[in-house]
């Protein structure tokens, strides 16, 4: 079991996650643009209701992809039972 812990709970996995997100050519250009676009927003109305929004966006997009992946855990526990596994 600690093992199985060790894989998602340690000290270098935001460090992995980040490399293997920046190693997707896609992604780090759609990043870019994200980036370009929430600075040209934030000079728009200010630094703090562009963070306002930013966090709010952000905890929103956490939440839903939370429930996404609840969903999911669900929906494949619903198709093992039906097939008797």
């Amino acid at each position: 079991m600690n093992t199985l812990l060790s894989l998602f709970l340690n000290e270098t996995i935001d460090t992995e996650i980040e490399s293997f997100c920046a190693s997707d050519p896609e992604f780090v250009i759609r990043q870019q643009q994200f980036d370009a676009t929430a600075h040209k927003i934030a000079e728009l109305v200010g630094y703090d209701l562009y963070d306002a929004f930013e966090v709010s966006l952000g905890a929103y997009w956490r939440r839903a992809s939370d429930l996404y992946y609840l969903y999911g855990l669900g929906l494949r526990q619903e198709v093992l039972r039906a097939m008797g596994k």
